[in-house]
């Protein structure tokens, strides 16, 4: 008998009469093979007589090529028992049958003839047919307009004939699927948060398991001859049971969904219509039609809501936050005291909501019309015609922000009207409607006014970012709201306010007003309430690691990254100020490498070589700017091969880091914003007054989870916030036997490096009174940011902007020596390799340019600080050698004891880390990204393509992803300068319209790269040359030949 290579798995969960005929279907099938076929029966959760009919059955069923065994899954839900099957079995090829399904004759045989006929696909689905006993109801047999699309039980038939199953495709069901081991290694395990649990008829694990795969380029073979019937009983024809499955599954489909977060408008029409449809006709086959839609819209708005207080993709079970529990416990009580205040205040709530309902819809109108005077657009400059398909989606997004602008104002304003409420009650006045709308117009202005007080000191980079007017003009008013001040005032107006609540709460109570008094009490705790939950941050809590983690558990590994922090900075590396004490430390107890390079400085290409140990000619992406379809990688990333080894992987970022998201790197748990490269993501931050008003509100959780193209709005500091939510993550990780991968990738040193306070105001100079006080002036979005990259360095406070990015650099510091301390505190630091990294570095006119990846002459833009400290190697130091980004992932691979894939063109550095070992030699390349502005310092016939608006296009105006026309491929990699560093020698090629330039620098002797010595060093010019021109031809680009071009020194 040839060994198992199939392991057939069936879950089930206290049905063991349907188990024991699947079970049954198997063994007569008529499989005559002389490979063995192993049956794996998962009992999940299982309280009735499952084990004990499993080894009476087994008893009776000897056939020698099916082998019988089962396991148990105390955890409840599919989704726990799938998984304990794949982690239980080592068979290469994993077949999922249901527990209420029966195979036809030859179904096994067909399988693996099927299996034979297709070699190279991944994953194989066959039919599935409904079992009719005679009792199914009329709706059944319904055609025509009113038939149920999507009917309450699996069925699936695509014909006589095999095929593949393409992306957009209908998934199968997961009833019928069979799956080779290397999609799970790939793709990791099914959504534990989907899927059923005992018999609540939730879904969904199954189709977002295969949109994962499919997304990884595994294709599906649909086998016509693995034919199963499922069992249709009464009771799943029911109108009740197939009104929840339709609400069931569309809640799952939307949460499986990637591009969709929060409810949107349509559902709300798509439900009132629907209703209307159900109710108002006498046509019953019609009514339960819309009945089935009006349930399936209520899911999928449920799935909506249920988004917003989950990451957008998470397949990890983490146990509960406790912050974040409480959090939820208190939106919870402040709902229902909204609901009191309502009914309390009976007949009299329309004398205060009225006037600031009044109030509220003049002052929104007013604002929008003073946005739509000084509009001004955010994003890239795209063509007309492109623009003009995006007008109603325009409008929509216009619309929207007006809206939370107006209840903004209606709380603010309500506050205001409540305070009035309270003065009246004690002056015995009686109500004035007079006085209703000067109390609203106060709140309004009050809280407009406080906000943006409390942010210009301690927040300055989120009023840069969104406001039209020159930041000099309220210096005064900076330099007047000290912290001190500031304090003073909130804690004065919250002492009048509760001296007016006290006082006014004991005139009701004299005066026997019991209704009033529940209304103003609810009313206060529902405002009191809802700032709380949108501002309060649970600090993290040291983690309690279970004793079930076994001794030889491979270490966490903890990745900490900011954009654009040059390795020149630490103070290891000799920076004239003690930037990073933190940082510092953590490499004396590691290893540096002072000398690490990126194969290209811009985030996306640069992050992607990082996590695949790959050149970016190998995993395909060259730049920023990518179309939806070439978001799926080439290569496996670092994170789904560490699943491979048992890790649970995450990631976790703000606005810099939504490429960790966008591109198939394999994480489990992705707490990430959407893709800032998206013409839709760009319309919807709005005009600046009106985002100026919403933001100074939304800097908190409500922006986070209701508006995060605000929250995550480019420009705007988040290091704080981000660094609590990166605190709390570690610690529920870590309360797991599994090892834990994290990455947390800041924005704090990236453009226009601004800060909070008290970094960005560290190192400036107090008596600085330009534009750029609180970060660099006029970069109000990712693109000004790079269009400004053809800006001359005049047009710069060179000196200022140096001092804020040293701030920044100096408040990433600081978080990494809170993550560190948070590690001591909860006994990890001895098992977590920590490191930390950048994506590139940045030119502040070295070359007489500024930016990231413009410019290979220099190594301020291409070499980035890496640190890695393995807590079982004895310190290190600093390592002289130069190494590659492309390091970082097989490095980090054997540190993890997991396998190196062969396909990866970096090394590993894990000798590095010890000085019984040498490093080995290696050559470093680095190529620019695309130019979108004419940059300064290039030789003047230097090799050049279109500008931005002919380069950049919308491929799939339905996502609204920006990308680079494919037709300037060609151009654009040719006009890439690129450089190759050789132990203590750089080459750097610039091509020309004729010829190109080769220029050779001695960084021992010259570190800023300033002196061409190609001249002096023929023999090394043309050895390294050599070596630059085989790995642009390893590339696929056609590069300069040695004989057909010139260096024109």
């Amino acid at each position: 008998m040839k060994p198992s290579q199939l392991a057939i798995v069936i879950c089930t969960y206290n049905r063991s009469a349907s188990l024991i005929q699947t079970l049954t279907s198997l063994y007569e099938c008529d499989y005559q093979g002389d490979e063995c076929v192993d049956i794996l029966v998962v009992a999940n959760h299982c309280s009735d007589d499952t084990l004990a009919q499993l080894a009476a059955f087994r008893a009776v069923h000897t056939q020698p090529n099916l082998r019988l065994d089962w396991i148990e899954e105390p955890r409840a839900g599919k989704s726990h028992a799938l998984n304990a099957a794949i982690a239980h079995t080592r068979h290469a090829v994993l077949g999922f049958i249901d527990d209420d399904q029966t195979v036809e004759k030859g179904f096994l045989t067909q399988l693996l003839t099927g299996m034979k006929t297709y070699p190279d696909e991944a994953i194989y689905c066959g039919r599935i047919w409904p079992a009719w006993d005679g009792s199914e109801p009329a709706w059944v047999s319904t055609r025509g307009a009113y038939a149920i699309p999507i009917r309450p039980f699996p069925e699936f038939d695509l014909g006589p004939e095999s095929l593949a199953i393409q992306p957009r495709d209908r998934y199968p069901s997961g009833g019928n699927i069979v799956v080779r081991r290397r999609v799970f290694d790939a793709v990791g395990l099914f959504a534990t948060d989907l899927g059923p649990t005992g018999h609540n008829l939730a879904g969904g694990e199954d189709h977002d398991f295969l949109k994962r795969a499919t997304e990884q380029g595994f294709s599906i073979r649909y086998l016509p001859g693995m034919r199963q019937l499922h069992a249709i009983d009464a009771e799943r024809m029911s109108t009740r049971y197939t009104l929840r499955k339709s609400f069931l599954r569309s809640r799952a489909n939307f949460m499986i969904r990637r591009d969709a977060h929060g409810p949107r408008l349509y559902m709300g029409r798509k439900i009132l219509e629907h209703f209307g449809n159900a109710v108002f006709t006498l046509d019953a086959s019609r009514r339960f039609f819309y009945l089935v839609r009006l349930a399936a819209s209520l899911g999928e708005l449920t799935g909506a809501i249920e988004t917003l207080s989950t990451p957008a993709h998470s397949q990890l079970a983490l146990r509960p936050d406790p912050g974040m529990l409480a959090i939820k416990g208190l939106a919870v009580l402040t709902a229902a005291c909204g609901l009191i205040a309502w009914f309390a205040s009976g007949a009299g709530r329309w004398a205060g909501l009225l006037p600031a309902l009044g109030v509220a819809g003049l002052g929104t109108l007013a604002l929008l019309a003073k946005s739509l005077l000084d509009f001004s657009q955010t994003g890239p400059r795209i063509r007309e015609e492109v623009l003009t398909h995006y007008q109603r989606y325009t409008l929509f997004a216009l619309a929207r922000l007006t809206a939370w602008a107006f209840v903004l104002m209606l709380f603010t304003g309500g506050i205001g009207v409540l305070l009035v409420f309270m003065l009246s009650v004690l002056a015995g006045s009686g109500w004035s409607t007079g006085l209703a709308v000067t109390g609203a117009v106060l709140g309004i202005l009050g809280a407009f006014g406080l906000q943006f007080v409390r942010l210009l000191r301690f927040n300055p980079g989120l009023l840069v970012a969104s406001m039209h007017y020159r930041m000099s003009r309220v210096y005064p008013l900076w330099r007047w709201a000290t912290p001190s001040r500031l304090a003073a005032i909130q804690w004065i107006g919250l002492g009048i306010a509760g001296l007016l609540f006290t006082a006014a709460s004991w005139q009701l109570a004299k005066e026997n007003r019991l209704g009033d008094l529940i209304a103003l009490w609810s009313s206060t705790l529902f405002a009191a309430g809802t700032l709380a939950w949108a501002g309060w941050q649970p600090r993290a809590l040291p983690a309690r690691i279970p004793a079930s983690r076994a001794a030889g558990t491979p270490p966490n590994i903890l990745m900490i990254g900011s954009d654009t922090l040059r390795a020149d900075r630490l103070g290891a590396m000799g920076y004239r100020r003690a930037l990073t004490p933190n940082i510092d430390g953590l490499a004396s107890a590691g290893a540096l490498f002072a000398n690490c390079y990126v194969p290209c400085a811009r985030t996306a290409p640069s992050l992607i070589s990082m996590m695949t140990g790959t050149w970016p000619h190998t995993h395909g992406i060259r730049d920023n700017f990518a179309s939806d379809e070439h978001t799926r990688l080439k290569v496996t990333a670092l994170p789904a091969l560490l699943k491979q080894a048992g890790y649970r992987t995450a990631v976790l970022s703000d606005w810099c880091g939504a490429d960790m998201g966008k591109y198939s790197f394999g994480f489990d748990y992705v707490d990430l914003p959407e893709d800032q490269w998206n013409l839709k993501y760009l319309i919807r931050q709005g005009p600046k007054d009106l985002r100026l008003f919403i933001s100074l509100f939304t800097h908190n959780r409500l922006g986070r989870l209701l508006l995060p193209e605000l929250y995550y709005l480019g420009g705007v500091p988040l290091t704080r916030p981000l660094g609590k939510r990166a605190r709390r993550l570690v610690t529920r990780l870590a309360e797991d036997a599994q090892p834990f991968f994290l990455n947390v990738f800041y924005s704090t040193t990236h453009p226009p490096f601004a800060s909070e306070w008290p970094w960005y105001s560290r190192f400036t100079n107090p008596a600085y009174a330009g534009e750029s006080k609180f970060a660099m002036a006029r970069l109000t979005d990712p693109f000004e940011i790079i269009r400004r990259q053809g800006a001359p360095k005049e047009e710069f406070d060179l000196d200022q902007i140096i001092d804020l990015y040293d701030g920044c650099v100096a408040e990433f510091d600081d978080e990494v020596g809170k993550m560190l301390r948070h590690l001591e505190a909860s006994g990890l630091a001895d098992h977590t390799i920590v490191v930390v990294y950048s994506d590139h570095g940045m030119e502040f006119f070295e070359h007489d340019t500024w930016g990231q990846g413009n410019s290979a002459m220099g190594d301020f833009s291409s070499r980035i600080p890496l640190v890695i400290r393995d807590p079982r190697q004895a310190p290190r130091g600093t390592v002289a050698q130069v190494v590659r980004s492309i390091d970082l992932a097989p490095t980090l691979l054997d540190l993890a004891g997991a396998n190196v894939p062969a396909n990866m063109d970096g090394v590993s550095l894990a000798p590095c880390l010890s000085d019984a070992h040498a490093c080995p030699e290696l050559d470093a390349f680095n190529e620019t990204g695309i130019w979108l502005a004419d940059i300064p310092g290039l030789p003047d016939d230097h090799q050049r393509y279109p500008n931005l608006l002919e380069l950049m296009e919308v491929p799939d105006r339905s996502s609204g992803t920006l990308a680079i026309k494919p037709e300037y491929d060609a151009a654009i990699l040719a006009a890439k300068d690129r450089m190759i560093r050789h132990g203590r020698w750089k080459l750097v090629y610039q091509p020309l319209n004729t010829g190109h330039v080769l220029r050779l620098f001695d960084l021992e002797n010259d570190p800023a790269c300033q002196r061409d010595v190609s001249a002096g060093q023929p023999q090394v010019t043309a050895d390294l040359w050599a070596r630059l021109q085989s790995f642009v031809h390893a590339s696929g680009q056609v590069g300069p030949g040695p004989h057909s071009t010139q260096n024109r020194q």
